[in-house]
């Protein structure tokens, strides 16, 4: 998943908390695409104490994109830990770092967590339907990377009823089958 969808978000709340100049720096560099600068002024916020749990989540932003995943995944626990609000797309992002160094138990988790809150909040905002569909995915991947084949099946079962034109995941059904 690439920032650049939550990126309007974060702009928005820098805008409207009166971010310090580190906090809005890592913002613009991660809005250009800078990653490295970006986490450098992100790092200098948290140094500041300018906005904290979005100055972690901005760290967080940039180096999952310079696919420093274990970094990422510390900056985002420390942006909730900061109190930074929580979201479908943190928890997602959180999720595919966990599963990119093999903790595909925590990942699953974080997916879970990140679908619930969807689900909570289903009627007060608009969730990506393409996030919600990746999450459940990747729950999926999740319990066959742990070799969970029961909970394989039951994860692909439940998407196909919600995705029942998703030829990749026909496939993996298929695949499950066989386990």
């Amino acid at each position: 998943m690439k920032i650049r969808k939550i990126l309007p978000v974060i702009l928005v709340v820098c805008m409207l908390t009166g971010c310090g100049n580190a906090l809005k720096d890592g913002t613009k560099q991660l809005e250009e695409g800078n990653y490295k600068k970006a986490a450098e002024s992100f790092e200098e916020a948290v140094q500041k104490e300018e906005d904290t749990a979005e100055a972690y989540r901005g760290l967080g932003m940039a180096l999952y994109e310079q696919e420093d995943y274990k970094g990422a995944l510390e900056a985002f626990q420390n942006a909730l830990d900061k109190g930074v609000k929580e979201t479908p797309q943190l928890y997602n992002l959180m999720g595919i770092s966990a599963m990119q160094t093999e903790d595909y138990a925590g990942a699953s988790e974080y997916f879970e967590t990140g679908l619930a809150l969807a689900d909570a909040r289903a009627s007060e905002e608009t969730i990506d339907g393409g996030l919600l569909q990746e999450m459940r995915y990747n729950r999926i991947v999740c319990a066959e990377k742990s070799a969970d084949w029961d909970t394989a099946k039951e994860k692909i079962a439940e998407y196909l009823e919600t995705y029942p034109d998703d030829e990749r995941a026909v496939k993996e059904a298929e695949f499950l089958k066989t386990r």
